[in-house]
């Protein structure tokens, strides 16, 4: 299981390092949203995955060990407007 859990509704810095990115959770309040996951402490540098989510339904990834995305530099989560994201991260 993972170390880290965050539920977010902006765009921010979840941790600095290598690690993983486990698990998601991300919907929407009203039209489609963007969520842009960087290999980066900043929203910039290498995308790691982007995915639109509209308001129907949340998208939900629960990820076997082996489809785990790494990231080496931190793990930033872009949100865009009327975005909420519950993201599992573990640290090396």
């Amino acid at each position: 299981m993972s170390d880290n859990v965050k539920t977010i509704t902006t765009s921010t810095s979840l941790d600095t390092g290598t690690g993983r990115l486990v698990d998601m959770i991300l919907s929407a309040s009203s039209g489609t949203v963007a969520f842009t996951f960087y290999d980066n402490t900043a929203g910039s540098g290498t995308k790691l995955l982007e995915i639109q989510v509209p308001n129907v339904q949340p998208v939900i990834l629960f990820l076997a060990e082996r489809f785990f995305i790494n990231f080496s530099t931190g793990l930033y989560l872009s949100v865009g407007v009327g975005g909420s994201a519950t993201v599992w991260w573990s640290a090396y």
